[in-house]
């Protein structure tokens, strides 16, 4: 009984933990592509943008 009960919140713990990752990947990616459509709707000019694998961490520099 104890065995499937610690199995069970592992399992509840590794689903809510890749739950909340796939949601911050999905709104960061989110973020960059929000970022470069900016620039180029001020007429800018994208110089640089670097994306992680996970788009967790991404930059993008904007030339007017």
């Amino acid at each position: 009984m104890r065995s499937k009960r610690i199995r069970n919140v592992l399992i509840g713990l590794i689903f809510t933990v890749t739950a909340m990752m796939t949601i911050s990947i999905a709104l960061s990616y989110n973020g960059f592509i929000e970022a470069k459509s900016a620039c180029v709707e001020s007429n800018g000019t994208i110089t640089e943008e670097n994306v992680d694998v996970l788009a967790l961490n991404w930059s993008v520099s904007c030339e007017q």
